[in-house]
């Protein structure tokens, strides 16, 4: 019985140190569809605004140039560790859903690898099929088409303070019907999305 209680005392102690070091940052913590994405961001943004609050009560300029550096010594070491985990891990597309009534249907959000994602700011692509021929009022082709993209956790919370936008670019093309195509975009504020589920796309009167 003794040792039976040995044991389970020393399970509880071990779990509890486990618990401890979890707590104090020891680990970063993982979503189900941005991986380490959020639990980075939230380590670093953690770290450079502490060091942002410093610099800005510091009065010795001597002192202030130091913590200057070290804050865009951070920034650069964030970015870095962003562009490694994304370089090392491919991220499957990310579930969304499409509740703005677009000429178009969005069929796949993924990671755009073409262009840098940072700590601020996760660089996606959305692929899409237009519906229907996308007229100006002058009856020609749109220049230019968007779509507006948040997120969400489990329970239809919205993570963000703003929606973040999508476009297919400013170069001359037609949108005809049953063209597919990719918007462009990025979504920020990546330290708020640790309980992230899935993506909305909103109409352009919800990101206004």
């Amino acid at each position: 019985m003794k040792k039976l209680l040995s044991k389970t005392g020393l399970t509880a102690l071990s779990l509890s140190i486990i618990f401890l070091i979890s707590s104090c940052g020891g680990g970063i913590s993982t979503n189900e569809h941005l991986g380490k994405l959020p639990g980075l961001a939230i380590k670093y943004t953690k770290k450079i605004e502490k060091k942002k609050k410093a610099l800005k009560e510091c009065t010795d300029m001597q002192k202030a140039f130091k913590l200057d550096k070290e804050v865009k010594s951070l920034d650069e070491e964030a970015d870095k560790a962003i562009k490694e985990y994304l370089a090392s891990n491919t991220l499957n597309a990310f579930p969304f859903e499409q509740k703005a009534d677009y000429p178009f249907t969005i069929n796949e959000v993924l990671i755009n690898t073409k262009n840098n994602s940072s700590i601020s700011r996760i660089q996606l692509i959305a692929k899409v099929t237009v519906d229907q021929d996308i007229k100006n009022k002058y009856g020609g082709f749109e220049r230019t088409i968007f779509a507006y993209i948040t997120a969400v956790d489990k329970e239809g919370n919205i993570l963000k303070d703003k929606p973040d936008v999508f476009s297919s670019g400013f170069t001359k093309q037609e949108f005809t019907k049953g063209k597919e195509i990719e918007l462009t975009g990025s979504i920020d504020e990546i330290d708020k999305l640790g309980n992230f589920d899935k993506f909305i796309f909103v109409s352009k009167e919800e990101y206004n």
